[in-house]
């Protein structure tokens, strides 16, 4: 390894590590490849492939992150999980496969002047990943022969007995169905069908879907920096890449370098490089090769937080439980015990303009202003047919799409092998706190009053959470719906923009000021994604490789 020069050293071989690599290779056979990741390769282990399984987060492939301290619930560490594994996240994820709205990848495009990374520039990419099973969808939105393979409750035969009452009941507090049910169109305001990247039940892992024969492969390897051929004055503002260095001290090198370590480990890495924020790096006496203030800042993460619902005792087989039959049957353990996504906008734009200024400080101008000028997703809303135990309840899951909490990650020590500081600053704004009270206001009006079939007939009211007073009803107040998403909040697991494009990495995913260097996850993304970032992470890593190799042409000719 360490006696070849690799055309490309790609570091980090999750799942957008993957793609890019496989793509590269597939656009040109003859490029010498080499792929560095720090986890094993768990394509065969079968304990992960269906949902049910219980070594995803905080099991093998995890690194097991904690945030610091979170000021605004509580003081309390969140665990925030990524993969550790070829795959990375593909291989301890949920499967839910949700794009989230067009108005992101538009504003993303917008941010750096390049239509490339509009929702229309990445929807080929989308497509060409996407392999679904169905006469009903729009052919311009989706792809029917792509490598990863989508299925629903609906095309795996599980017939939850709540389906048609949830369904009912969403129109009811006046969230309509999507057409074709398709919650991945571009618009995903209303009631879709969940998908799940899953083919008969079984997980697809990237490098499964993307073959990776015919690159080299380095499970288990750390690696420590980024090497450079030469170094100007910080100030002047320019290095050159020319491979990497290995945990142990072994160089490899390589005429590119792709960082595809995700949102918490690339921008790590770049610090303990030389590549960050000047002041930051001398606090660890690390040379600066490259002072670059954004590496770390604009960290977002899709906070979440569960409730449970007791059902009545007529409708005590309706949720997963060892007693209930019906879930007995193959089948449903092919895909997480739900039925829907549903995403929601906000109605009460006069309470989100108040909340804008309380963190502005200045009125916002409705006509301008990018979260009251056009319609939204704000809010994702789950409802699980599972209460964890016998049965009798069911789980609500809130998700903050739009977060406008921004954090950061820092270096906690010089040593790759310490975790960085993570502080995503979860629920840190008044828009944040307004957005998750409209969220579970929508939820009581459904589940626990008499506007909906489930409040009505099928729910008994929340069951509330241990050690907590009082439950969520219509006459929750705004103080003590704060109290509950302070107490209850957790992580989706979406980390994101920590290298972003615009800031630190250029349209062509090249790192600013660095010959030689490019980034290709998550952390590129200039703001949040309201979607599960998988799809765009795919997407993202196919166009990449394409702009990699048409640049490799232009350079060749």
């Amino acid at each position: 390894m360490s006696n070849t020069v690799w055309d490309y050293v790609v570091v980090g071989g999750g799942l957008a590590g993957s793609v890019v690599a496989a793509r590269l290779l597939q656009l040109n056979p003859l490029l010498r490849i080499l792929l560095v990741e720090a986890g094993p390769d768990a394509s065969d282990d079968e304990g992960i492939l269906y949902a049910d399984s219980a070594n995803l987060d905080g099991g093998t492939y995890d690194w097991k992150y904690q945030t610091v301290p979170q000021k605004h619930l509580g003081n309390r560490r969140i665990d925030l999980p990524c993969g550790k594994a070829l795959g990375g996240g593909s291989v301890i994820n949920y499967g839910a496969w949700i794009r989230g709205h067009r108005v992101d990848f538009d504003l993303w495009g917008k941010t750096v002047n390049d239509n490339r990374w509009t929702y229309e520039g990445l929807l080929p990419y989308m497509k060409m990943a996407e392999n679904v099973a169905s006469a009903t969808v729009d052919s311009h939105e989706h792809g029917t022969d792509g490598p990863v393979h989508l299925q629903t409750s609906v095309s795996t035969s599980r017939a939850y007995p709540l389906r048609q009452a949830v369904l009912e009941s969403w129109e009811e507090v006046g969230i309509q169905k999507l057409p074709f049910l398709d919650a991945n169109a571009g618009i995903p305001l209303g009631v879709g069908e969940f998908y799940e990247n899953r083919r008969q039940g079984r997980r697809q892992i990237a490098p499964v879907s993307f073959p990776l024969n015919g690159i080299a492969i380095m499970p288990n390897t750390i690696v420590a920096k980024i090497l450079f051929k030469k170094k100007s004055a910080y100030s002047q503002g320019h290095v050159q890449a020319c491979g990497i260095q290995l945990a142990d001290g072994t160089e490899i090198h390589g005429k590119e370098v792709i960082l595809s370590l995700g949102a918490i480990r690339t921008p790590q890495l770049l610090m303990l490089s030389g590549i960050g924020p000047a002041n930051e790096l001398a606090k660890h006496g690390i040379e600066v090769m490259l002072d670059a203030p954004h590496v770390g800042d604009n960290l977002s993460d899709h906070g979440r937080i569960g409730t449970m619902w007791k059902l009545n005792p007529s409708w005590s087989g309706s949720a997963l439980g060892p007693g209930n039959e019906i879930f007995q049957q193959p089948q449903y353990r092919w895909g997480l015990p739900l039925d829907f996504v549903v995403t929601t906008g906000i109605q009460n734009k006069a309470g989100l303009a108040e909340a804008i200024e309380a963190d502005e400080g200045v009125a916002p101008d409705p006509a301008t202003h990018p979260l009251l000028n056009q319609d939204r997703a704000f809010n994702e809303h789950l409802i699980m047919y599972t209460d964890g135990g016998n049965g009798s309840a069911i789980t609500f899951v809130l998700v903050n799409l739009l977060p406008t909490s921004r954090g950061k990650l820092t270096m906690s020590t010089s040593d790759i092998n310490d975790p960085p500081l993570i502080d995503p600053n979860y629920n840190s704004t008044e828009v944040d706190k307004f957005v998750m009270r409209e969220g579970l206001r929508l939820q009581i009006k459904l589940a626990g009053s008499k506007f909906a079939t489930m409040g009505r007939d099928i729910l008994g009211g929340e069951l509330g959470i241990p050690g907590f007073e009082g439950t969520l009803t219509s006459a929750s107040t705004d103080e003590y719906l704060n109290s509950r998403v302070a107490a209850g909040l957790i992580s989706s697991y979406h980390p994101m923009g920590t290298a972003a494009m615009g800031k630190v990495v250029d349209a062509d995913l090249k790192v600013n000021g660095v010959s030689g260097l490019r980034v290709v996850d998550a952390s590129v993304f200039p703001s949040a994604i309201t979607g599960h970032p998988q799809v765009a992470l795919y997407a993202m890593a196919l166009q990449a490789a394409e702009i990699i190799h048409n640049q490799e042409l232009k350079s060749a000719n």
